[in-house]
């Protein structure tokens, strides 16, 4: 059966030719770039461990110092006093 219809005035054109099977090459990385780029994405997380980490040392620090630092600063304050007792009772003779 003949059929008198005209084709379209705009008929899509295909412009890419596509290979079916064949892998595209990866794009070229630059090494030192993407180093950076993850470094830039982890560096507040591990401000923040860090600070964490520091934080806890420092406080286990203070608390196994403090008790020898006021045994330390106690014994200095004697010594002071005492002294300043002699010094006292040396110029009062």
């Amino acid at each position: 059966m003949p059929t008198n219809k005209l084709a379209p005035r705009f008929v899509p054109t295909l412009t890419e030719v596509v290979r079916h099977g064949l892998p595209k090459a990866p794009p070229a990385v630059d090494r030192d770039q993407l180093v950076e780029q993850v470094l830039q994405a982890l560096k507040p997380r591990l401000e923040q461990q860090l600070r964490a980490s520091l934080q806890a040392v420092v406080e286990q620090h203070l608390r196994t110092a403090a008790p020898r630092m006021q045994h330390d600063m106690e014994e200095a304050v004697e010594a002071a006093v005492s002294n300043a007792i002699s010094r006292m009772a040396q110029q009062n003779t």
